[in-house]
């Protein structure tokens, strides 16, 4: 008789505050494929397409920070504890550089529907694509400076 493994239980839902930023995050990210996928096909597509990946595995970066963000403090509206709240404030600089990642395609879309030729969207997509490659969850820019503990001295008797 063959002992089956029991399937992985579905991961813990996160806190509403934590799951309203991914949220946000993939509605972008959503916009940004269907902005995508109403190109004709062409280069243009092709290279938002590849874009786009990018902006999934940034997404993937998104949750599992978030889940991250979620462990140290579930919260429903406000952080106290300073690791949550610098995850939270990568996670507000990536719901951003989403939020420009759409806009950036969305002009790119209406660039290839005013100019078939595609002469204008050249610069748009070199522009796409270093915002694209500077995602805040990556990477953080600066590390916040630790605050010094204070150290409690005993007297002694």
């Amino acid at each position: 008789m063959r002992l089956r493994s029991a399937p992985e239980p579905p991961p813990t839902p996160l806190s509403r505050y934590w799951n309203g930023r991914v949220k946000e995050c993939s509605s972008s990210v959503a916009r940004f494929h269907r902005i995508t996928e109403a190109l004709p096909a062409g280069q243009v597509q092709t290279w938002l397409g590849e874009i786009g990946s990018r902006l999934d595995a940034e997404l993937e970066a998104v949750r599992r920070l978030a889940t991250v963000g979620d462990s140290i403090e579930p919260s429903r509206f406000r952080l106290r504890l300073g690791p949550a709240r610098r995850i939270a404030e990568r996670l507000a600089t990536a719901q951003q550089a989403f939020t420009d990642a759409v806009t950036q395609a969305a002009e790119i879309a209406e660039q290839v529907a005013l100019d078939p030729t595609h002469n204008d969207v050249r610069v748009h997509l070199e522009v796409l694509g270093r915002q694209a490659t500077q995602l805040a969850v990556a990477a953080p820019d600066a590390q916040e400076p630790e605050v010094p503990r204070r150290r409690w001295r005993r007297n002694a008797s």
